[in-house]
């Protein structure tokens, strides 16, 4: 197993993840500093998610042929002067323009990560090196996301925005010197999106992808208002570091059982964000419920990206590059979703809907894995 080159991979994950997400625990002291309230602050997501996209397809397809490396570094390099450009701007319309660029930079990035590492490894370890490399998702929930929240308070979300992006530069910098490069799919039959999207199975894991992450991100993006009727909106550090740690419990089973018991851990995983949403829509302001609840959660999100990237590349073949950029376009249109949904429901109605909401999303997801994908998935 490649574990040096996996772990750059991880990194990349990490650093794409956390641009994406890091305004979610922050997002009073966004709104308090561009003069906007949390919901204009929770568009910061909304503008990635909308570039990564608008961005993933296109790029997945005019990329195809092209080294997997250079077009890594462009990510990040695009992150670097993005977060940076955030830390220094003084205004929401500016603020959520470098946002959407961003997110032009993560879709470009999560349309070859999967592809990457698989091809970095040999064929019987494919799903495990998904799984390693997508461990960074992991990290950036479990340490991320918190430390965040935590350095936002005494450095300001400018500062969050700065170190992040520096830290993308850094990770350039040691791609450039230690990470081996991939070539693209050169050769072969050119294919069409709409070819790729016929083939069996693959539209029913872009289903479950959209309604899974839009129930997720409608309750991630707004965990802050979300915890006020329990009264643990003050502890929103330590609930994301709660949510972490069930993270890293579903990444580690995910990781060992991933490649044997791909369709009964997808199962078990959607279950759980079912299981999570009720305790939620029930009992909402009981503080050991939610808790308790958001540990299913972050167990059920933990392995979810890997789950649906070894789906995808099992059922798409030698189209999964194009593959990978429709679920990037899939997974990020459901971040877009599920921040416009969450701000709608904020303003107009009250963050009793969210979980139910939620819920619901959560079992078209099952129906759609359990009657369609997972048969597609028995060896």
């Amino acid at each position: 197993m490649p574990w040096h080159a996996l772990t750059i991979l991880a990194l990349a994950a990490c650093v794409t993840l956390l641009t994406e997400i890091m305004p979610a625990g922050m997002l009073t002291s966004i709104g308090a500093g561009l003069g906007v309230p949390q919901s204009g602050a929770g568009q910061f997501i909304t503008a990635f998610a909308l570039g990564a996209l608008l961005s993933a397809l296109p790029c997945a397809a005019l990329t195809r042929e092209m080294g997997r490396k250079r077009l890594l570094l462009t990510g990040l390099a695009g992150f670097f002067v993005t977060d940076c450009g955030n830390a220094l701007v003084t205004n929401l319309a500016a603020s959520l323009v470098l946002r959407f660029l961003a997110g032009c930079a993560g879709g470009l990035i999560w349309g070859l990560f999967a592809g990457y590492a698989a091809r970095l490894a040999p064929a019987p370890a494919r799903g495990r090196a998904i799984t390693i490399a997508g461990s960074g998702v992991t990290l950036a929930l479990v340490l991320g996301a918190p430390l965040s929240a935590l350095i936002g308070q005494v450095l300001g979300w400018r500062g969050v925005f700065a170190g992040v992006g520096i830290s993308s530069g850094l990770l350039g910098l040691w791609a450039i010197a230690a990470l081996p490069d991939v070539a693209g799919m050169r050769g072969g039959t050119r294919l069409d999106l709409l070819s790729v999207l016929r083939r069996p199975g693959i539209v029913a894991v872009l289903l479950v992808i959209f309604s899974y992450v839009t129930a997720h991100s409608l309750l991630y993006v707004y965990i802050e208002p979300l915890l006020a009727p329990s009264g643990l909106a003050h502890r929103v550090d330590g609930l994301l570091l709660v949510f972490g740690a069930g993270s890293v419990a579903g990444l580690i089973l995910t990781g060992i059982l991933i490649d044997r018991y791909l369709a009964g851990l997808g199962t078990i995983g959607i279950l759980m964000l079912i299981l999570a949403t009720a305790l939620l829509a029930a009992a909402l302001s009981e503080a050991q419920v939610v808790c308790f609840a958001v540990v299913l959660w972050g167990m059920s999100s933990g392995g979810f990206a890997a789950i649906t990237q070894s789906a995808m590349a099992h059922i798409s073949g030698d189209a999964m590059d194009v593959a990978q950029g429709m679920a990037t376009t899939a997974w990020n249109g459901a971040v877009s979703l599920g921040g416009i949904i969450g701000g709608l429901l904020l303003a107009h109605q009250d963050v009793g809907y969210f979980p139910a909401v939620a819920l619901g999303l959560a079992a078209i997801a099952m129906i759609a894995f359990r009657g369609i994908i997972a048969p597609r998935l028995v060896h």
